[in-house]
């Protein structure tokens, strides 16, 4: 399969988007960034590039096999639970528990099962369906009786933590499950277009967004120990 250029570009802008947003977390560790901390710009970026992730990976879905997508998805939890494991050994501060690639790649398993059998016409709804599941995952529903029973099961990769729980990176089934399958209903219907058939031109972000895994997986093994250099030796 060719690669898809329009695609790619976009991939290379959100993971440009997601370096600079990971940078400005690591220098507000030690620096205090007012435009940064709490704020509804930080919370816009950050969502911003989470939604895009999960979108274009449910795009691309449809250009896959049922089998690529589940190995797909295999493989990246794999590397989530890696995440999980380096930040428990190297980094506590930084735990990361069921972090985007568990979430990515549970949403790609899924997806490689819904494949085909999704209609066009859902994409409006599953983006409505993940607005208002948005807040699952912060207990929204913990007074209600039946949803307070999966919250103290601390049913976390579901959406459903316990109060203690904790991680640096959260991306559960809900509500995330409804931005990829949004992207997978949105995909089907571009393709059914034709809108790919224009694949556009390689750029520089198209080439970014090629190795986007590998930039995710390293680009904080670099900046974290780096600004934590840079810290110690300003003290």
């Amino acid at each position: 399969m060719k690669r898809i250029h329009i695609i790619d570009s976009l991939r290379g802008f959100t993971i440009i988007s997601m370096v600079l947003f990971h940078l400005f977390y690591n220098i507000n560790y030690y620096w205090r960034l007012g435009f940064y901390d709490g704020t509804v710009f930080n919370k816009i970026w950050q969502l911003s590039i989470a939604v895009s992730f999960f979108l274009i990976s449910g795009i691309t879905s449809n250009f896959l096999s049922k089998k690529k997508n589940l190995t797909r998805g295999i493989k990246t939890s794999i590397l989530g639970f890696a995440i999980s494991l380096i930040t428990y050994v190297f980094a506590k501060e930084q735990l990361i528990i069921w972090g985007v690639l568990n979430g990515l790649g549970l949403c790609m398993i899924i997806g490689g099962l819904l494949k085909d059998k999704l209609s066009q016409k859902l994409w409006p709804i599953f983006i409505l369906l993940f607005t208002f599941s948005y807040k699952i995952p912060s207990a929204s529903l913990y007074k209600i009786g039946f949803f307070k029973a999966l919250y103290d099961r601390n049913l976390f990769f579901l959406g459903f933590p316990s109060l203690e729980f904790y991680s640096n990176d959260y991306f559960p089934l809900l509500p995330w499950v409804f931005a990829y399958l949004a992207g997978l209903s949105l995909g089907s219907y571009l393709i059914d277009k034709n809108f790919f058939s224009y694949v556009g031109r390689e750029n520089i972000l198209a080439k970014i967004g090629k190795y986007s895994m590998p930039i995710y997986i390293i680009h904080q093994i670099i900046l974290y120990p780096l600004l934590t250099l840079i810290y110690n030796l300003t003290l």
